[in-house]
This record gives structure tokens, C-alpha cells and sequence, in this order.
């Protein structure tokens, strides 16, 4: 670690007071190296003064039954990579999966797209005849369901990457569980599992978010969170790009914070987060304001330096860390979440990887079996019949 690496790390403590008193010590000019190239974001001319905590509004849910925790949500582009990878996880879904522990599989596609996708999910559901498949498992939404601004006619100029970010947090108004999983088509499952598997149980306390009918056990996505300053320059320029976003200071140093796929958002805190940003803001729509933020020249001159270095272009921020930042800054994170590296089993991020990965044995954990999913990333250019070449084996020793 460098010695500003070591600084900043120091003045982990003060940046979170700062968030709960509007005093911050990465403000009025400051900055810090994380690393060669991504630098701490200088919000002074951004900054909101005395904006403390937001009024979270948060009501104990007691689960009725436990298809009532966990849905699916994945947003799919009809282009062949796309939909062969999807083949894959719909395949490793039937087979490990058991969906009668799941409410929902919701996929958000284009208008254009939307028959292509629908097909692939019935062709392969056609495959798996020995499977009990609910008649209300499935539902399908346009972009426009979730958001009016990404209508066919007004969606002219937005990258693909700033409506997946958007509609990540914008579809939770159409989520009827108390979480959801944000699924890409790049994933798939590794051994048997169900919904419970993304959670953590524990007792049911007063500040406990959601227990189950009795009020005996609580349930806490296990989301996969690790150290801010572990995190490479692309993703900690992610981190401040989204900072930057909501006006908030984010120190680059050794707390953790969610920021790899597959995550488990709370229904209650993406709805709240949108009231969040209409409140501080003072905007009608928080869609229409995050689409209109997702453009370099709407941050300060710092940040979007940073941002340019590693991106060259757009995005400027994603979901994942303004859920975090939002629920962090809330004081509500931890009564929804607890971090816990039990979602991906393995992953491939380039072809050399991928020839040297034993799809049936490769884990980050220990026991092994602690993983769930794997994924094999759309940037390896590796074709997802060869994929599922490697993995099919490993469909009879996963169970």
C-alpha cells in the first residue's frame, strides 16, 4: 500500500461521521491517490451541505412463505452471444435450481427483442418436461414497463450500459419479494441450490428487516462484498463516478462494499433510494435524473478526469454502488445485507483463464461447496456452445 493509500485508509473513521454530520475531510479540496491512475474525487464545487442521513422508512416484513423472499430479475439484449449464454443458464437453472423456492423469473428485454427472448426461455423449458414449472415462474417486461424515458421514442442516444445500470433499480416497482437478484446472462448455476442459499438466517430482532411468519428467523442477503482499495482502477472509478452521482464523499480505503455480479438488492431500499434522490434533488423523476447524470460533463472537472482515464467514455456510475452508498448512508445496509463471499463459486475473466478452469471443481471457497454460481464474462470472446461443452459435465456432480 502506498503512503496515501495509508492515509486515506486513516481517515476511514472521520468519513463515516462525515456522512452522518455533513463534515467530511476528503472536502473543500482534497484528494488522494488510490493508485497509478484513478484519484479521489474532489466534490467541493458538488458537495450538499448538511445533507445528513435520509429518513428511511423501514417496516418489519414477516414472509408469509418462503417463495416470498427471493425473485429474479436479469435484462437480456437478442443478440446470439446473449442468447446462447442464456441458453446455458437456463439449462443450469432447470437442472440445480429448485424453483419452487423462487417467486419470480423476471426478464427485461427491448420491444424488439422481447419474442427472441421469450422463445429461448420456452424452447428450453420444453427440454425439461420432468420439471414442475409454475405457470407464473416466468414474466417478461420491456424497458418502458420499468421506465417511460426508455420508450422506443425517447431512448435516442442513451448507451446500452447507462439503461442496464438504470433499470436495475428502476424495475424493483415491479418486484413482489422482499429481495431480488440482479442476474446477468454470463451466469449460471453450479450446484444445487434455492433461493435460500443467497441468504443468511439468523434470529429475528426488532431491527430486523425481513423474519419469517413467526418472527424467529430474519433473513439477510449474503451478498459478495469486499475491501474498497482491493478493487481494480476500473472499479474504483465506478465507486467515485457513483459518489459523484448522489453528491456524496467516499473515502478509497479498507471497508467493504458490494461490488461484483451477481448482488442481492432489497425491494424496499431501490424504491426508497428513487424518493431519496427526488427529495435531495428536488426532481420529479429520479429515472430522468440518473439518465441525465450519465454523461461526463455533468461532474466536476476531478472526477470526470478520473473517469476518462480508466473509461475514456461513459459509465460514470452503476447500480451496485449507488445501492450501497445509499443504503450505507441510510444506517440501514446491515440490517438488510451481510457480507459474505458465498454467491460466485468461480470466474473467468479471460481466455487464458478459461483454458486452464475446471468448471466442475474450481471455487474461491473452502468447503468448496460454498459457491453457487459461476460465470464465464462476455469479454473472453469464448463461444457459449464451447462453455457449455465445460460445464454440462458437471451438471451430475453438482447434484
Amino acid at each position: 500500500m502506498t503512503q496515501a493509500q495509508k492515509l486515506v485508509a486513516g481517515f476511514a473513521g472521520l468519513v463515516v461521521l462525515g456522512w452522518l454530520t455533513g463534515f467530511s475531510p476528503l472536502r473543500h479540496g482534497s484528494s488522494s491517490a488510490t493508485d497509478g491512475t484513478v484519484q479521489a474525487i474532489d466534490l467541493a464545487d458538488t458537495a450538499v451541505e448538511n445533507d445528513y442521513p435520509p429518513l428511511f422508512m423501514q417496516e418489519q416484513l414477516a414472509l408469509t412463505s418462503i417463495r416470498g423472499i427471493l425473485s429474479f430479475l436479469e435484462t437480456v439484449e437478442a443478440t446470439e452471444g446473449s442468447l446462447g449464454r442464456l441458453q446455458n443458464q437456463l439449462k443450469t437453472f432447470f437442472a440445480l435450481f429448485d424453483i419452487s423456492s423462487l417467486a419470480e423469473f423476471v426478464f427485461v428485454t427491448s420491444d424488439e427483442d422481447a419474442e427472441a427472448v421469450k422463445q429461448i426461455v420456452q424452447d428450453v423449458a420444453n427440454q425439461y418436461q420432468q420439471v414442475t414449472i409454475p405457470s407464473d415462474l416466468f414474466r417478461f417486461l420491456t424497458h418502458s414497463d420499468c421506465l417511460e424515458e426508455l420508450a422506443p421514442s425517447s431512448k435516442a442516444g442513451l448507451s446500452s450500459s447507462s439503461k442496464h445500470q438504470l433499470l436495475r433499480l428502476a424495475c424493483a416497482q415491479h418486484i413482489k419479494t422482499a429481495y431480488y437478484a440482479n442476474l446477468e446472462t454470463e451466469i449460471f448455476f453450479t450446484r444445487q441450490s434455492n433461493a435460500l442459499s443467497f441468504f443468511k438466517e439468523s434470529n429475528c430482532h426488532s431491527y430486523s428487516a425481513v423474519c419469517n411468519s413467526d418472527k424467529t428467523l430474519s433473513y439477510q442477503a449474503a451478498n459478495d462484498i469486499y475491501p474498497i482499495l482491493e478493487r481494480g482502477a476500473e472499479q474504483q472509478a465506478l465507486l467515485l463516478g457513483s459518489a459523484a452521482l448522489l453528491r456524496l464523499e467516499v473515502a478509497i480505503d479498507w471497508r467493504p462494499a458490494i461490488g461484483v455480479m451477481p448482488q442481492v438488492f432489497s425491494t424496499d431500499v431501490a424504491k426508497q433510494l428513487g424518493s431519496y434522490i427526488q427529495n435531495k434533488f428536488q426532481v420529479k423523476s429520479w429515472q430522468a435524473f440518473l439518465l441525465d447524470q450519465a454523461h461526463l460533463d455533468k461532474l466536476t472537472v476531478n472526477s470526470r478526469r478520473a473517469l476518462l482515464d480508466v473509461f475514456g467514455a461513459e459509465p460514470v456510475w452503476d447500480a451496485y454502488n449507488v445501492y450501497w452508498l445509499f443504503a450505507t448512508r441510510a444506517c440501514v445496509f446491515e440490517n438488510f445485507h451481510v457480507p459474505g463471499s458465498v454467491l460466485q463459486a468461480s470466474a473467468v475473466w479471460s481466455a487464458e483463464n478459461f483454458h486452464a478452469w475446471s468448471p466442475c471443481t474450481s471455487t474461491f471457497h473452502q468447503p468448496p461447496k460454498l459457491g453457487v454460481v459461476s460465470l464465464v464474462h462476455p469479454s473472453t470472446n469464448i463461444a457459449p456452445s464451447e462453455i457449455w461443452d465445460r460445464i454440462q459435465a458437471c451438471l451430475t456432480t453438482a447434484s
